[in-house]
């Protein structure tokens, strides 16, 4: 069921706006594909957010939370529901906490990068290795994202959350679990702020670890070209997707405008105006390789999100 006039007209008072219709997705997202959103919210605060929650709920409208669109893939034929993107929530606080450690509060649409750069650029240490990881705070915690042993949840003192009725609450470090690539959030939850506690530590050694990890991330991974990051999940710590991807000799391999890029097996680059229907292709032939080949059963680390409730 489509979104309707008075629907739209309510959302329209409860952000204080008209919001957005028929946008192309592929303006939204890093892999600059996909069809046109129905209906696109950016709220602005938490008692916007809060509220569209509640009556997304209440008239059962299909709903996705949506934040720099670094580690989605829409489909060509869009999304039938509301987007809810909180992008405009961008508010960065810092305070002093006990003996030499500091607390960043950062909301859900704060780019991930940006917090790195204000905690490196502070003299806090914990951060430096998850520079160039392109989301932002809301979509970094619920993919747990992480780069060089280090992930968005062990850095976590405190996360407030949205519930899917509209109800915010707060969750201390230690009552919900995490690992690599998952944040055991309540479901449908959304982030609305994270709290970083970061540890003081000498500024130049904070910012050599800096260049090493930026030197790294631009040596081994795709730069140029559209794309969502790692595409697949490591099989195990001691299997590596993109390594595996590239034995099995999909490295460079196209299909319409899309590549597995030459540089890092595991990412798919839209090389040439891609068609998510290219993008889905290559993913479908590496995850079919890879079972009937070596037996290993690949799981994604992008979300694949499907136009309508019944899209078979």
């Amino acid at each position: 069921m489509r979104i309707s006039e008075t629907q739209i007209r309510r959302i329209r008072s409860i952000l204080g706006e008209d919001p957005l219709t028929g946008v192309p997705l592929k303006n939204l997202t890093s892999y600059r594909v996909g069809g046109p959103a129905e209906v696109v919210a950016l709220p602005r605060n938490l008692e916007s957010l809060t509220r569209l929650l509640s009556f997304a709920r209440q008239e059962d409208i299909r709903y996705f939370i949506l934040g720099n669109g670094t580690n989605v893939l829409f489909h060509d034929d869009g999304f039938r529901g509301l987007i809810i993107s909180p992008l405009r929530m961008k508010n960065l606080s810092m305070e002093k906490g006990l003996s030499n450690t500091s607390l960043i509060k950062a909301q859900s649409g704060t780019p991930l990068s940006l917090v790195v750069y204000r905690a490196c650029n502070s003299g806090l240490t914990g951060m430096e290795s998850l520079w160039g990881i392109p989301g932002s705070i809301g979509g970094s915690v619920a993919c747990n994202a992480g780069a060089g042993g280090v992930s968005v949840g062990d850095l976590i003192t405190e996360l407030e959350l949205v519930n899917a009725d509209g109800r915010n609450t707060s969750f201390k470090r230690g009552s919900l679990s995490y690992g690599y690539r998952f944040f055991d959030l309540p479901s449908q939850s959304i982030v609305f702020q994270a709290s970083f506690e970061l540890n003081s530590a000498d500024p130049d050694e904070i910012q050599k670890k800096l260049a090493k990890f930026k030197s790294l991330r631009r040596s081994t991974q795709p730069r140029g070209f559209p794309n969502a990051g790692c595409v697949f999940k490591n099989p195990s710590p001691n299997t590596q997707a993109g390594a595996l991807i590239d034995k099995l000799g999909f490295k460079g391999t196209k299909c319409g405008g899309a590549e597995v890029s030459s540089v890092h097996a595991n990412f798919i680059v839209n090389r040439n105006k891609a068609k998510a229907q290219d993008i889905l292709n290559l993913i479908e032939t590496i995850t079919e390789a890879a079972a009937k080949r070596v037996g290993i059963s690949l799981e994604l680390e992008i979300q694949i999100i499907k136009p309508s409730r019944n899209y078979a």
